[in-house]
């Protein structure tokens, strides 16, 4: 879409998160095959680095060498209570709502690119 108006050009807005707890969310820390130490936020970014560094030989099932990767995203974010869900006797997140788990991390993303809008209350 391209809008003008007097001579201005007008660019839809980004999609943004509403919620501000999303940027602390991405500093949560966990270790994986991907590394150890990593935040959410570095995980993500290797993960988007392997789909464009591999192309169309990404692996998307086995992006890190091994499948239910990802686990590896809501371990920490279950821990830290930023999704719902319990830790099984191995240390495992077992995620309450797998949908919301999974928008939860839309959310993250789009925060990582994009920023988090102000909260209306705050």
């Amino acid at each position: 879409m391209n809008v003008m108006i007097d001579g201005i050009r007008y660019v839809p807005e980004l999609a943004q998160s509403k919620d501000e707890g999303l940027q602390t969310a991405l500093e949560a820390r966990f270790s994986s095959g991907a590394g150890a130490d990593l935040s959410v936020r570095e995980y993500l970014r290797l993960l988007l680095m392997g789909v464009w560094d591999e192309g169309e030989c990404f692996d998307g099932k086995r992006p890190f060498g091994y499948s239910d990767w990802e686990s590896d995203i809501y371990d920490p974010l279950v821990k830290a209570g930023f999704i719902a869900g319990t830790i099984d006797r191995e240390g495992y997140a077992v995620v309450s709502d797998a949908t919301s788990a999974h928008a939860y991390v839309c959310d993250l993303i789009l925060a990582m690119c994009h920023g988090a809008a102000p909260s209306p209350d705050s």
